[in-house]
């Protein structure tokens, strides 16, 4: 049997064993609820981040994940209905809490990954806060944002141009032939392939500025890319290649030899 990770899936006595063989790090990532065009669920992102954050704490090894933190910061998407945000501070204070919590049975690092792009660049200015905080109440803790914003996408159009024949511009960032195809390795009873369409896709690589348009003015559909080509097979592909990239990262940034 394939051992455990999430702690949301575990007992207490089973958390106590693995904090008792080492297991003294957490993933503690973040989604969102929002809308992910015509063929994709709110909960998207949520799904996507704590598949990739379960893959990479088994590679690691020595790992657990945290219950992933929801909504997340998505204010751009927000002429859509049913999609939600949060306030940074309130968003701020899930990471405290959960943090500190986790901190008091014993986990003393915590790697902040996101399945949202939308929450990365507040990922990557907490670090230091949180690490004093947790130091300020006792706790000798590290904290380590793993967010590589524009550089997942490249790894990911990478994958899919090379082994899947996809246009790098299908493969944009929203709702699009990555996104659908982890879907379709996830969760594939949630996907509507048959609503799956192209959206907005810029020809010379400009992107659109979330903080000050909301998404609904550049993509009527909800969509950047095109997710009619999205197979099951090429989510797979992109789920483990996404992992290992990032486990080996983590590895080195943890001084990890194994």
């Amino acid at each position: 049997m394939e051992e455990r990770v999430k702690l949301e899936e575990m007992t207490w006595p089973e958390v106590e064993a693995a904090l008792q063989a080492g297991f003294e790090t957490a993933i503690v990532p973040s989604g969102s609820v929002e809308q992910h065009g015509p063929h994709l669920p709110f909960l998207t992102d949520c799904l996507i981040g704590e598949r990739v954050a379960e893959l990479t704490a088994a590679k690691l090894g020595r790992t657990l994940v945290a219950p992933i933190l929801r909504p997340g910061l998505s204010y751009h998407h927000m002429m859509f209905p049913g999609s939600l945000t949060v306030s940074p501070e309130t968003f701020m204070r899930l990471y405290e809490e959960t943090c500190l919590a986790l901190a008091r049975h014993g986990f003393r690092t915590f790697i902040l990954t996101s399945g949202h792009s939308g929450n990365f660049a507040f990922l990557d200015g907490i670090g230091f806060y949180l690490m004093d905080l947790l130091r300020s109440r006792g706790f000798q803790a590290r904290v380590i944002p793993e967010v590589y914003g524009a550089g997942y996408i490249q790894i990911q159009q990478r994958l899919v141009s090379e082994r899947f024949g996809v246009p790098v511009e299908e493969a944009q960032w929203h709702a699009d032939v990555l996104e659908t195809a982890c879907m379709l390795a996830i969760r594939p009873d949630l996907v509507r392939m048959d609503k799956a369409a192209r959206g907005w896709i810029s020809a010379d690589g400009a992107s659109i500025d979330l903080y000050a348009d909301s998404l609904r003015v550049l993509t009527p559909n909800g969509i950047v890319g095109d997710a009619r080509r999205a197979t099951r097979a090429m989510g797979e592909a992109l789920l483990e290649g996404l992992s290992d990239w990032m486990a080996g990262r983590l590895r080195r940034r943890l001084g990890w030899t194994a």
